[in-house]
């Protein structure tokens, strides 16, 4: 009996989420969070103005025009899958991510996204080469290498052996 109440949860968020994405204000502006330690920007498709974004800033960008950089595969919204995968720029506005399928619409899929969180999740791992593993897997572009080394500062972490590991895998020096 629960079983069938989760699926019957699951199906009806599914379909409010359907609908709210019908809906959506194309032309709202949502909030989109850079990870890269340096600037970034990309021509608008909509506009003659460029958007910008300082180094681990944030910028806000009409939702039509995130659809139009994601569909002219601009890696730095759409990451490296097209489905925002590793990408540079992480939307913070839910309905936006579940539009373009970055999340789905039932909640069992999330953009890979490098994080605060993740890289404590990932430093959590005790065994040595899961961590490798996961650090691989999650760790891909250049803004998520260097964002990685600016939170081993950070977050002080001290495991000389993981700390190494990341320093040979983002082939940057994290002290200097």
């Amino acid at each position: 009996m629960a079983e069938t109440k989760t699926k019957k949860t699951t199906t009806e968020t599914t379909e409010n989420w359907e609908e709210t994405l019908k809906n959506l204000d194309m032309s709202k502006r949502v909030v989109v969070r850079s990870i890269a330690p340096w600037g970034v920007g990309f021509p608008n498709k909509l506009s003659a103005n460029d958007t910008v974004i300082e180094p681990l800033g944030k910028a806000s960008v009409r939702r039509e025009e995130l659809v139009e950089q994601v569909n002219a595969d601009n890696k730095l919204v759409a990451g490296i899958d097209g489905m925002g995968s590793h990408a540079y720029l992480y939307i913070e506005d839910e309905a936006t991510r579940k539009l373009l399928d970055f999340d789905s619409v039932d909640g069992k899929r999330k953009q890979k996204f490098l994080t605060d969180e993740k890289i404590k999740e990932l430093f959590d791992i005790a065994d040595l080469n899961k961590f490798e593993k996961a650090i691989k897997e999650e760790v891909v572009v250049r803004a998520e290498k260097q964002y990685l080394l600016e939170a081993i500062k950070k977050f002080k972490f001290d495991s000389y052996a993981k700390i190494e590991f990341c320093k040979q895998h983002c082939k940057f020096a994290i002290f200097g």
